[in-house]
């Protein structure tokens, strides 16, 4: 993406703190062509970049005028069950000193956090929403996109088109044919299959023969050539032997049953190489574009669903409730609120579930003489 070459009026993308923008803003560059900026530059000359990410009024945002002559705005929504955690892996990486996206927290240093910040965050969570909704008055000024749909791989790319058509709307900025929005979704979104399939160690990485037939199966690269399969089993045999016998730390012997490369062979391969490379070398470098700028999150650490109080879900489902009773007429958000509720509901009854499951197990055990069990195994904690 390039700054714009003419004047335009940005549009702000909204969101709370790792609730989307980011994710947006790079399909927005994907849409238009056109770079974005974010809101610590919202106060300088900004005419050159098609919209300007902020996560206002949430206190890690540098503040924006939103009197300003930017009248339009896209706002994201994720549910705050996630988006919270989100929130707190970023804590977690500025506190301890590491790169954005580098880890996720332990879940004990969740749990702390959690429970010192949740009322204060779902409260924010609400007031960014509000906030974005009111700054409008004209509906037509104002684009709610929700985070679940457009990370959802059938929904996404109808995501995408609706942003396509808001972006297009202004002046001086053009977007890509109808037809281009799933491949553009793919790109920037699911991109993260690829850097999870580049990550895994349990693949042996020692050849570039073998990385590029992973992607191939993978559907990340095209397939084969006709015939070149079974070119590249030769090879990839050959290579095989040569690397387990390096592995043995002895010579390389000969074996008279193995498959042999004839010299027709040989070119055949190389041939096959030189042309591989040459459709190859574009996505390659797009991907590396894609990874260098994080445009989204591929932490590491040990996976987990963060867990909530009782009276936590509670809380959020109070929440989401005033804001859908607030907002009922607001068709995206009233449908991706009633779900958030339908989701913190269902974590809440699994709680329930569980505490009711401990408590019958310690009356069962007090009654029949037996040490109750420990409590604190409830999922509640």
């Amino acid at each position: 993406a390039k700054t714009s070459p003419v004047p335009i009026t940005p549009i702000y993308t909204a969101s709370y703190p790792g609730g989307g923008a980011k994710l947006t803003s790079k399909i927005i560059e994907a849409l238009t062509g056109i770079i974005t900026g974010d809101d610590y530059n919202s106060n300088e000359e900004t005419n050159n970049v098609v919209s300007i990410r902020t996560y206002y009024p949430h206190f890690i945002a540098s503040k924006v005028d939103l009197t300003s002559e930017f009248i339009r705005s896209i706002l994201v929504v994720r549910n705050p069950l996630n988006a919270v955690p989100s929130l707190h892996n970023f804590v977690y990486e500025s506190e301890n000193k590491l790169p954005e996206h580098f880890i996720r927290a332990p879940s004990d240093a969740w749990l702390e956090w959690r429970d010192k910040n949740f009322a204060t965050e779902i409260s924010s969570w609400a007031i960014h929403i509000r906030s974005w909704m009111y700054r409008s008055e004209n509906k037509s000024d104002r684009l709610v996109i929700s985070f679940e749909r457009l990370a959802d791989e059938n929904l996404g790319p109808l995501e995408v088109t609706r942003l396509a058509e808001f972006l297009g709307r202004e002046d001086g900025v053009s977007t890509r044919q109808p037809e281009d929005m799933p491949c553009i979704w793919w790109k920037v979104v699911n991109f993260k299959n690829l850097a999870m399939l580049l990550q895994n160690q349990q693949w042996n990485w020692g050849t570039r023969r073998l990385r590029q037939r992973k992607l191939q199966e993978a559907g990340f690269l095209p397939p084969p050539a006709s015939g070149e399969k079974i070119i590249a089993q030769i090879q990839e045999d050959a290579d095989a032997k040569r690397e387990a016998a390096k592995d043995a730390d002895s010579p390389h012997q000969t074996d008279p049953n193995a498959p042999q490369i004839t010299e027709d062979q040989m070119m055949a391969i190389k041939k096959m190489q030189q042309e591989q490379q040459q459709q190859q070398q574009p996505f390659l470098r797009e991907q590396e574009e894609l990874f260098s700028e994080n445009s989204f999150s591929i932490r590491g650490g040990a996976k987990y669903l963060p867990s909530y109080t009782e009276d936590q879900l509670k809380m959020a489902i109070d929440t989401i409730s005033n804001l859908l009773f607030e907002f009922e007429n607001e068709q995206t958000l009233s449908a991706a609120l009633s779900n958030y509720i339908l989701d913190a509901k269902k974590r809440l009854d699994l709680i329930q579930k569980e505490n009711e499951h401990v408590k019958s197990n310690i009356a069962a055990a007090v009654e029949g003489g037996a040490p109750p069990p420990n409590e604190n195994s409830s999922p509640s904690t």
